[in-house]
């Protein structure tokens, strides 16, 4: 049996007069005659659908859409959708979930030789275990009986990723040439789960005269041990129609060097049959010069009518090799040159705090990444003063110094003084099919980054993958990015595509699967530092447009126009989101952002046009979901006026640069035809994809686990610079009115997030399970669009430096050992101001809360807590998330709106936290459009000092708003919440006394003057202002 399974997006068409039966499921039906057997549960069936496999349990993710060349439908088989989480009593029953499709007879008489070919994508487990004639087989017969079968999973082992597509050919001429009635049978068998997808199923007859260098059976991919004498052994397979009966010459090209010649010598005498296959052996070689080979294997068959599969090339790849001993040294301006006999090592200064270090094993320096992942660097001379000290170079800065060991060659880094140690390497780097760099673990490093890393921040003695896979639940990596921070005062940031593994152990080992090394390294004081550099090259996180804040709604409501049985979404049109939705949110009373109604394989759209005109109408934005490009999105953006773009899976989800140039081909695509930002959702993305879109974590089933292991994942992902991450409000599946309530609590204070609909049992808006929880959704997410000016300046601080929003313990306490591991991995920071405490469990209360030191107000009721403590049982009912403002804190709030610009924000309210002198700088700009990044904003530095939490007296500065936009207001008022117990003697407004009022339904008819008011949140000064100009300074004074 031979099988040729190629893996390319694309393969080459039979012959058009070799082809002559063919099935693509266009019509969106089984065939007529064919015949669908269900074994041992009739909903377990094989269909014809347009929709991937929906997910379920284990795999709860929709599956990419197969890639066929013909695309839209195909047959499916989807046993996890049934089985689920229930193959232990689908095992114990001794039931499986078989099932088959078989075509109606074929004609295959008058042909010579037969070839099948069809394109697949698939995913199995062998939970439960596997039965012993386990498998997918494609099958063959005459009579509908007696089958002859092939294995087609081609080695993909359980849970592992099939390539989209998998392009199948198999030479089935034996048992189907010269057939009358011939019957194809494709049959999954004794497994579980989860799916199998066919499409474009052909029979072809072979080509007159094909041979195919078919594989090298004398070495291993990776792992081999060269020698001086190497013998290299191919197969050769003869996929023509006819024997081959003359001989032919096939060539191996070893690296650079001449290539050697076989002559195979059959004749009529002695033929090569039919998928015969022959063996071709080459003379010895000397494999020992380097530790990686590249092989290239040539047929030759005169007349040989397919020529791309005449050759075969393979990369060879030793155990780990070693750079050795340094051989050679030369500079030249920044750039320092290390030879290790055949490779070379190249060492550039970007300036006194970031250098590059590059290896090539053959001496020629390659960077497959381009300006993809570093897309700038600083252009400055670096002074860079190098000498020889005993057994190591010395290559230093104003900033560091790095050795450069000789016997072998290996690097330690430390600050300038030569001595203050910041890493060092445990051996020299290795090379192979993957390149290691070995580094010694400080006694007490802890390592933070890795982009988005499902469930985790804090990496000490944890492994991480730095790969695409797909797995979108608790350790799995949807948003994956080559960089790392440590406490030790550096962070590093492998320049690759190239999948890899992290291990923080007592060796710290960076992998990655190429043979090259090209690595970035930032020296700072701290980890805002390392952000600041990191992004400096990689570029900022991007500032979201200030609607984008508010809450995403994502589902299909065109599923009227689809008439594929395997669908999700409202069998409606787009216009119908409108009184479905739109319209409940206003009923409701809920704030809103913005829609996404095509959200769905297949969905499409209905009057788009008129659509975004009603959504906008009723205060929301509209985005449209894409699987496959963004050809059409010029006219969908500049004439219909969408402003959002989701990229699916499908289109992106090979991640790496796929990643890359999607985020960026959209961010672009909505920027080229508007004059508004580009406002994009992704998953799979890399380092880089910070600078154009939102990362989320996939599709999840919601759960109390859910929201548990998302904390930390939001968390580490802003380590990375990834301002804007989050998952979906209460997974896409499952879900609950109470997962639902405290998942969308901490989401609140997040820059963004969305809910998607749909897949559950119940749809996801915020209104759904009625009281008590839309009035608490209400309130938090009222809360959310309050907060608009503090989160909005947050992300500009991230626009601008690199720190994100969502800040873990460590980045605002980087002294206190306590916030370094996963001690607070279930607390965050919003900004310097807000310690969030998301409540994951099905309880009242939220216990291991850590207060770092100082003072701290509860936000909801003003008490004062002493830090450098721990709150246990602290009580928080459904309608509570624990929330605490550290003393010395403003926290600027608009009016209340229900959608961004609903209403001006005429009115600041300042919501101020004595106890400490605190200052914060209010960002603000036109919202939406780009003119921002040409200086259209302004900043207003707003300060308080405060004598102590006794006294309480205290100086609200409001300084003018420097620069300007088009937009901004000329002149608003202030409303001040200070949190104080005592009543103040009387208070200033620029220097004058204001009137107290005595009465709060006096103060709020009011337009200036004070009130206090001592029973709300332990004690509230509140101080109208009156209207200034907001180019004036404004100062209130209390005594």
């Amino acid at each position: 049996m031979f099988i040729v399974v190629q893996m390319q997006a694309q393969i080459s068409e039979p012959n058009s007069h070799k082809s002559f039966w063919q099935e693509d499921f266009s019509e969106g039906q089984i065939p007529a005659g064919w015949i669908v057997k269900t074994l041992n549960d009739s909903s377990v069936s094989w269909e014809c659908t347009n929709q991937p496999y929906p997910g379920s349990f284990g795999h709860d993710q929709q599956a990419p859409p197969l890639a066929s060349k013909s695309g839209g439908y195909h047959l499916q088989f989807s046993p996890g959708v049934k089985v689920d989480k229930n193959y232990r009593k689908w095992f114990k029953a001794g039931k499986w979930a078989d099932g088959y499709i078989m075509t109606s007879a074929i004609d295959c008489s008058g042909k010579n030789s037969v070839v099948l070919r069809f394109s697949q994508n698939f995913m199995w487990n062998d939970w439960g275990g596997v039965r012993a004639d386990a498998g997918l087989f494609a099958g063959v017969s005459n009579d509908g009986e007696h089958w002859h079968e092939y294995e087609v999973r081609n080695q993909v082992g359980s849970e592992a990723d099939c390539p989209n597509p998998m392009n199948v050919e198999l030479n089935i001429s034996a048992y189907a040439a010269q057939q009358k009635t011939v019957y194809l049978r494709f049959y999954w068998r004794g497994i579980f789960a989860w799916y199998w997808m066919v499409d474009d199923i052909n029979l072809s007859e072979a080509p007159d005269r094909d041979i195919s260098a078919s594989s090298l059976i004398s070495h291993k991919e990776s792992g081999n041990s060269f020698t001086d004498r190497d013998v290299f052994r191919f197969n050769v397979v003869n996929l023509s129609a006819v024997k081959i009966t003359e001989p032919f010459d096939c060539y191996l090209q070893l690296d650079k060097r001449q290539p050697l010649k076989v002559t195979v010598p059959f004749s009529k005498s002695f033929p090569l049959g039919i998928v015969d296959t022959v063996r071709v052996e080459f003379p010895p070689v000397d494999m020992t010069d380097y530790g990686i080979h590249n092989i290239r294997f040539i047929t030759s068959l005169p007349d040989d009518s397919r020529k791309e599969n005449d050759t075969l090339n393979v990369q060879l790849f030793s155990k780990a090799y070693e750079l050795g001993e340094i051989t050679g040294f030369s500079t030249t301006g920044s750039d320092f040159i290390f030879d290790c006999h055949h490779a070379r090592i190249r060492i550039n200064f970007c300036r006194d705090d970031i250098f590059r270090i590059q290896m090539a094993y053959n001496g020629e320096f390659t960077d497959p990444a381009g300006n993809d992942i570093v897309i700038s660097k600083p252009v400055a001379f670096v002074n860079v003063k190098y000498s020889v000290l005993g057994d190591y170079y010395l290559l230093k800065t104003n900033n560091l110094a790095l050795r450069v060991y000789k016997h072998p060659m290996r690097f330690e880094l430390y600050k300038s003084d030569n001595s203050t140690l910041v890493w060092k390497e445990a051996k020299g780097i290795t090379y192979g099919q993957e390149t290691v760099q070995y580094l010694q673990r400080g006694e007490s490093e802890n390592f933070y980054g890795g982009g988005m890393q499902n469930g985790r921040f804090s990496h000490r003695d944890k492994t991480i993958a730095m790969k695409i896979d797909w797995n979108w639940e608790d350790g799995g990596n949807p948003n994956p990015a080559p960089f790392f921070m440590s406490t030790q005062g550096y962070a590093a940031l492998r320049n690759t595509y190239a999948p890899g593994e992290y291990s923080f152990k007592d060796t710290v080992m960076l992998q990655h699967s190429e043979p090259r090394f090209d690595c970035y390294y930032f020296t700072g004081e701290s980890l805002k530092d390392l952000l600041g550099d990191y992004t400096l090259l990689t570029g900022r996180p991007f500032l979201p447009p200030r609607w984008a804040l508010g809450m995403g709604d994502a589902n299909c409501y065109n599923r009227g126009t689809n008439k594929s049985r395997n669908t999700t979404g409202f069998k409606g049109t787009t216009p119908d989101v409108i009184p479905l939705i739109a319209d409940q949110y206003i009923s409701n009373n809920i704030p809103r952002g913005w829609i996404l109604p095509n959200d769905g394989y297949g969905c499409g759209y209905t009057k788009l046009d008129s659509v975004v005109k009603e959504l906008s109408k009723r205060g929301f934005h509209t985005g449209l979901w894409t699987e496959n490009g963004v050809e059409k999105i010029a006219r969908e953006v500049a004439e219909y006026g969408t402003r959002l773009c989701k990229l699916d899976v499908a289109w992106i989800g090979n991640g790496y640069k796929f990643a890359i140039d999607g985020c960026k081909a959209a961010y672009e695509g909505i920027e080229n035809n508007s004059d508004a930002r580009g406002f994009i959702w992704s998953v799979c993305g890399w380092a880089g994809t910070h600078r154009n879109s939102v990362v989320w974590t996939g599709d999840q089933s919601g759960s109390w686990n859910y929201i548990r292991w998302h904390i930390p994942t939001v968390i580490g992902a802003g380590l990375s610079a990834q301002n804007c991450a989050t998952g979906d409000v209460d997974g896409i599946f499952g879900g609950s009115d109470k997962t639902y309530t405290r998942d969308l609590q901490w989401k609140c204070f997040t820059p963004v997030f969305m809910a998607m609909s749909g897949w559950a049992p119940k749809d996801k808006q915020p209104y759904v399970y009625g009281e008590p929880y839309t009035s608490i959704n209400r309130k938090y997410l009222s809360l959310k669009l309050q907060l608009t000016p503090y989160m909005y300046t947050l992300c500009n601080e991230a626009f601008e430096t690199g720190v994100p929003a969502v800040r873990a313990m460590v980045l605002e306490f980087p002294s206190d050992p306590v916030c370094f591991g996963t001690t607070t991995q279930y607390e965050f920071m919003l900004g310097k101001s807000l310690l969030v405490a998301p409540v994951y469990k099905d309880e009242a209360k939220r216990d291991s809360i850590y207060l770092p030191s100082g003072q701290w107000f509860d936000y909801w009721d003003g008490t004062m807590i002493t830090g450098g403590t721990m709150l246990n049982n602290y009580p928080a009912p459904l309608d509570k998330l624990p929330l605490f403002v550290r003393a010395g804190s403003i926290l600027p709030m608009y009016p209340q709106m229900n959608y961004d610009g609903e209403r001006p924000a005429d009115t600041l309210t300042l919501d101020l936290y004595p106890g400490a002198d605190a200052s914060f700088e209010l960002y603000e700009d036109q919202g939406s459009t780009r003119d921002y990044r040409n200086g259209a904003f302004t900043k207003t530095r707003i300060e308080m000092k405060s004598d102590d939490l006794i006294n309480q007296k205290c100086e609200i500065r409001i300084h003018p708003s420097k620069s300007s936009y088009k937009e901004m207001l000329a002149s608003r008022s202030y409303l001040l919440l200070v949190h104080q117990k005592t009543v103040p003697g009387r208070v200033t407004i620029q220097g004058e006394r204001c009137r107290k009022f005595r009465k709060k339904s006096d103060f709020d008819a009011a337009t200036s003057g004070w009130y206090m008011d001592v029973n709300d949140r332990n004690g509230i000064l509140l101080v109208k202002t009156g209207k200034f100009p907001t180019k004036d300074n404004v100062e209130v004074k209390t005594y």
